[in-house]
Order: C-alpha cells, then structure tokens, then sequence
C-alpha cells in the first residue's frame, strides 16, 4: 500500500463520494454543542496547529483566504480539511449518529 500525503488525499480516497462531503459539511454548518465539539476534536487529531481554522472553515464556511495567515499552502489546507471531514464522519458513526 502506497502512502499518499494528505495534500493529495482526496474524498474518494477515503471512501466518500463528493455528495457524501456535501452532505458532512452541511452536517457541520448546522451542528451545535456536543457535535460542534467532536468537530473541533476531528481536526486537533488530524493537525493541532490549525485546528481552529479547520473548525471554523466546517462550521461557518469562511474560507481559506478570509481566516488570515494560516501557515500552510491553500492545497494542504483543503486536503486537511477532506481528512476532518473524514474523521468527523468516523465519529459520528461511532456515536450512533450517521450522517450518510
């Protein structure tokens, strides 16, 4: 098995189709409390230093290029983000909670 860097990790790669993604991230916009909180715990496990923009960009939607300078390049962003995403999905289905 090939590792690949999460930059290049997509949805597909972790067995989610798009409109899977579609439907977590619309999940999370709306998402209050409890599952606000296990959003911000999918992202400090897939990358502690920019776990708040990782949560802010899931819960609100401001976009990379609105949050201010985050130490990372756009493409390593977006592929941490699919990888909360994914992480996120993962809890909520441990939590009896499927989104899709």
């Amino acid at each position: 098995m090939i590792k690949m860097s999460t930059r290049d990790t997509y949805l597909k790669d972790y067995g989610l189709t798009y409109e899977d993604g579609r439907r977590i991230v619309a999940y999370c916009r709306k998402a209050r409390d409890y599952d606000q909180r296990l959003i911000l715990q999918a992202a400090q496990e897939v990358y502690p230093e920019i776990a708040p923009y990782l949560f802010l960009n899931l819960t609100t939607g401001l976009g990379y290029d609105r949050m201010g300078n985050i130490q990372m390049q756009r493409k390593d962003f977006q592929g941490y983000r699919r990888k909360t995403i994914e992480t996120y999905n993962r809890y909520m289905i441990l939590n009896g909670k499927q989104i899709i």
